[in-house]
């Protein structure tokens, strides 16, 4: 087993013009049942961003670097990794990873480390690089996960699976089904509502 593979949590360092891709990687970790350190997520109204960083920082075993144009021009990525570089040098059990978005060479100090190619922009492929996954590993790890949390899940034939209202959040039991016929197509059309804030969508069955 890889030491990837055993790590348990993960701070996040990336610049805001790459936080919806960094979004999605850190979505698909925490289904597999990992802890993610995404500023916009960790850190509460009227807590201090940067003492919020700084306490992530020391405890997280795996500093995860999102490498771009972006990340080069941000102070705070570049605070975050003189952080990380420091704790990475200083304690053998942590891990310190980069994931390449675009051509932006790479921080000398880590030229020599084998990077992540997270150029094809593949949210599933990063995930399970971060993590130390392969193959179905990934996808059973978030099984597991999944029935861990006892986490509610519900398949709507005309949009799939579903465990909470993508606009909103609000958990299955507020979702309901919908289904519609075009009698002049004699298609069949059905999917999800959300009753709480109006979100829909499907597709032909």
């Amino acid at each position: 087993m890889s030491k990837l593979s055993t790590l348990r949590d993960y701070f996040l360092s990336h610049a805001g013009d790459d936080k919806e891709f960094v979004k999605s990687v850190a979505s698909r970790m925490q289904l597999a049942g990992r802890e993610t350190f995404l500023d916009e997520w960790s850190i509460d109204y009227g807590e201090s961003i940067p003492g919020a960083i700084a306490q992530a920082l020391r405890h997280h075993e795996a500093i995860v670097l999102f490498w771009s144009q972006a990340a080069l021009e941000s102070a705070w990525v570049r605070r975050e990794f003189n952080s990380a570089i420091s704790r990475f040098i200083e304690e053998e059990e942590r891990a310190l990873l980069v994931v390449r978005l675009d051509q932006t060479e790479v921080p000398e100090l880590v030229r020599d480390m084998k990077w992540i190619d997270g150029r094809d922009m593949d949210p599933d492929f990063v995930a399970s690089a971060v993590m130390g996954m392969k193959g179905n590993e990934r996808l059973i790890a978030m099984q597991n996960a999944l029935d861990e949390l006892g986490i509610q899940m519900q398949y709507f034939p005309g949009y799939g699976i579903l465990l909470a209202c993508p606009r909103c959040g609000a958990t299955v039991d507020k979702l309901t089904g919908w289904h519609e016929s075009d009698f002049r197509r004699d298609d069949e059309y059905a999917g999800a509502r959300c009753t709480i804030c109006g979100w829909h969508d499907g597709g032909e069955v």
